[in-house]
């Protein structure tokens, strides 16, 4: 099974109060306030909290001579001593504290830093190298070329994350998505979908982590 936007809409289309209609075929029938509601509450969600099923690796495959490449599409990951998780084999590369002061070299990289899109091995490689970094996505999932997506926007955009955590992903959505579309904190729909939101968003930690619950989060 596979989480779709499609899912989505028509789970949160079946909420109490809501006026969507709740048996969308395809996105030529969603109402866009929302999809909106829903990529909001969906980035809220994935965003706040380091969640395992996010994170990645990225894998350079260096050529001699050349210094940039494209840098994954995240933020790259820390170890418990602090240090950022790019490596060749099994040696961390250390970030350079003031890229300007290097002088040009090549060899064996050691240092790395990044500029816009791009992240610069230093020494510049001499031979090929893997470099691996660590790294948690911003991605919220893939279309149907399985192509990273930012944004859900056709009704076959699904999210990325683990079968056993779709169900307790899809409530945190949903019921985040309409305490998102309620105007006043005083509708009497409101305190109900609090509640409901912030259950969903702890559960969803406790299942990702797979041993308790941090009982200091909150959302």
């Amino acid at each position: 099974m596979t989480l779709t936007l499609l899912d989505l809409y028509n789970a949160a289309a079946t909420q109490e109060w809501s006026m969507y209609d709740n048996e969308a075929m395809s996105d030529n029938e969603f109402e866009q306030s929302l999809v909106l509601a829903l990529n909001k509450a969906v980035q809220e969600i994935l965003y706040s909290y380091p969640f395992k099923f996010r994170e990645c690796t990225h894998v350079i495959l260096t050529t001699s001579g050349e210094a940039s490449y494209e840098i994954p599409k995240g933020i790259i990951n820390m170890d418990g001593a602090g240090n950022y998780c790019v490596k060749i084999n099994s040696k961390y590369l250390k970030l350079a504290d003031n890229s300007k002061t290097l002088e040009s070299k090549t060899g064996v990289p050691e240092m790395f830093y990044t500029t816009g899109d791009k992240i610069i091995f230093y020494p510049t490689p001499q031979e090929k190298f893997m470099v691996t970094i660590e790294y948690t996505t911003l991605a919220i999932g893939t279309n149907i070329e399985n192509e990273e997506i930012f944004i859900l926007k056709n009704d076959d955009d699904t999210i990325s994350v683990p079968e056993h955590l779709e169900e307790l992903l899809k409530n945190a959505v949903v019921s985040r998505a309409m305490l998102n579309s309620i105007a006043s904190e005083s509708d009497e729909n409101y305190s109900a979908y609090k509640k409901q939101s912030e259950t969903a968003y702890r559960l969803l930690i406790k299942y990702s982590k797979g041993v308790g619950v941090d009982k200091s989060v909150k959302f």
